[in-house]
């Protein structure tokens, strides 16, 4: 291949950085190209063009440059098939997805509680493959730990919760089982959780609740928030009002919750339509 070719293949091969960078994290990415988006346009009207430039495919470059255009056509083809449904949710998702999972997700509730020592509680999230967040509670008291931290305290913090390294390991595989990658469960009387700490606007819980986190995406999350009985009706009332909620049925309320940026909760558009669609009671 030519030097020439070389500078003209260039742009392809950022374009497949480019994709590579949605799988990971599409968030990011999207945000990284936006930002650089006066080297991104260029970047891919460039590819384009090249692409099309070596149809002929009259030398050993042009043939190069062709299939590689192929390769990132078939790249961007399989993520949008199989990986950008899994960084989207909605209602309808969650919907489904619970009840594939409704066994299961009551069985993680019930063990990871059953495990735990009393007055103690735990928030759990695990990150492609790795621990990413380990917040105890002991007695009201709470400590929060994030990535290396999280990891590094891992054993003592499981000591003092009451967790054994195959009660851990159980909770994950649990966790994995539903497609879910985090849960908030305590062992403490309703309302003195970890996630009354770490969100304080949340509707008082009478009767006892785990949440399940389920999915995030861009800086928000979505969860399922499922009790041990029918909700009492104050409950049901605030679950109805506030639009980071979305109640199922008596038991189960669907959750999202925004980051620093974008929406904050559910919009009230899709919360109105699914709500019409579907009656939690």
């Amino acid at each position: 291949m030519k030097w020439t070719d070389i500078l003209k293949l260039l742009p392809s091969v950022l374009v497949t950085a480019g994709i590579a960078g949605l799988w990971y994290d599409d968030f990011v990415a999207f945000m990284i190209m936006v930002i650089l988006f006066y080297v991104t346009i260029p970047v891919l009207i460039a590819a384009i063009v090249f692409f099309f430039m070596s149809l002929k495919m009259s030398t050993v470059g042009k043939k190069v440059i062709f299939f590689y255009g192929i390769f990132n056509v078939l790249l961007l083809t399989v993520y949008l098939i199989f990986g950008k449904p899994q960084q989207e949710c909605n209602p309808d998702i969650m919907e489904k997805h619970y009840e594939k999972h409704a066994v299961e997700l009551d069985e993680l509730c019930q063990y990871t509680v059953d495990v735990l020592n009393d007055n103690c509680g735990v928030t759990l999230e695990w990150y492609r493959k790795k621990l990413h967040m380990f917040h105890v509670e002991v007695d009201g008291q709470y400590d929060c730990f994030w990535n290396e931290d999280a990891i590094s305290k891992q054993d003592s913090l499981m000591q003092v919760v009451g967790l054994t390294q195959e009660e851990m390991d159980g909770i994950h595989r649990r966790l994995k089982k539903v497609g879910c990658i985090g849960i908030e469960a305590s062992r403490t009387a309703p309302d003195t959780a970890v996630s009354r700490y770490l969100y304080p606007l949340a509707p008082l819980s009478r009767t006892h609740a785990v949440t399940v986190w389920f999915r995030r995406v861009g800086m928000g999350r979505y969860d399922y928030i499922i009790h041990d009985a029918v909700m009492t009706d104050e409950e049901k009332k605030q679950a109805m009002e506030y639009l980071e909620f979305i109640p199922y049925n008596e038991r189960v309320v669907f959750q999202f919750r925004g980051g620093a940026i974008g929406p904050q909760v559910f919009g009230k558009e899709i919360r109105e339509k699914y709500l019409n669609k579907h009656k939690p009671w």
